[in-house]
């Protein structure tokens, strides 16, 4: 089994970086059940998140670039009967930092030369954002500045790349969403399964997570096939799930 757990951290500059607030507990109680269930593990976490312990093995990324990079060693280097995707993983990625004051001439030099129709100033804008932004990234960026800008590019979506590398693997996804009703939880599961073949999506809000609360259900293809209340009974579930779903009893 790989069980993907924790954040990932994007690079601002050596020394600052965007992330999250994932710990990795939901993924290491996942890795954790599987071994106590008999199956082996690999660990495949943020460089903050929690240790699983029992796994086999341990493999630490930093941002959304080595995932990628560590799903395509692991998937081509060995059969894994499923990947269990829990790994909270940024969408956007830094791909340029300037002071607002050095920003905003660049642009007023760019609308000042060109036409005069929305469509010309719209693209000297433009062209002057991308233009400023994608130099060089510095080392560690000055603190002179009262006010910085960030340019964020998306990054590439780690959880499709599980498929095309391993077809044959059992895939969980994991949709989080905040604030919504359940049926626009579920469409939002659907989609996933869609777009990246998924065989499970576990469903969660923030509005239901607490320090002893972690409600959840498991979407298959077919519809809701289980539901939990705590991180416990999700890590049980879904290696319960899975076990069945392999033909493998625990």
């Amino acid at each position: 089994m790989l069980v993907t757990a924790g954040g990932t951290i994007e690079d601002i500059d050596t020394v600052r970086g965007i992330t999250n607030h994932a710990t990795g507990q939901l993924g290491c109680l996942i890795a954790e059940a599987f071994v106590a269930a008999g199956f082996g593990a690999t660990y495949l976490c943020g460089q903050k998140a929690v240790r699983a312990s029992g796994v086999a093995q341990t493999v630490t990324i930093r941002d959304t670039a080595g995932l990628v990079a560590a799903f395509e060693k692991l998937l081509t280097e060995r059969d894994y009967a499923c990947v269990v995707h829990s790994m909270a993983v940024s969408d956007f990625t830094p791909a340029g930092t300037r002071s607002l004051d050095n920003l905003a001439a660049s642009i007023g030099e760019a609308v000042c030369a060109s036409g005069n129709s929305h469509e010309d100033v719209a693209k000297a804008v433009r062209d002057a954002l991308l233009s400023e932004m994608s130099g060089p990234r510095e080392k560690k960026i000055s603190s002179a500045a009262s006010e910085l800008v960030i340019l964020l590019k998306q990054t590439p979506k780690a959880i499709g790349r599980v498929k095309p590398l391993a077809p044959n693997t059992l895939l969980v996804g994991f949709k989080l969403l905040s604030g919504v009703g359940e049926e626009t939880l579920i469409a939002a599961g659907q989609g996933l399964i869609k777009q990246n073949n998924c065989d499970y999506v576990l469903l969660n809000d923030l509005d239901d997570i607490t320090e002893n609360e972690h409600k959840a259900a498991l979407l298959g293809k077919d519809g809701i096939v289980g539901r939990a209340n705590t991180k416990k009974e999700i890590a049980d579930m879904i290696v319960a799930t899975v076990a069945a779903k392999i033909g493998r009893a625990q």
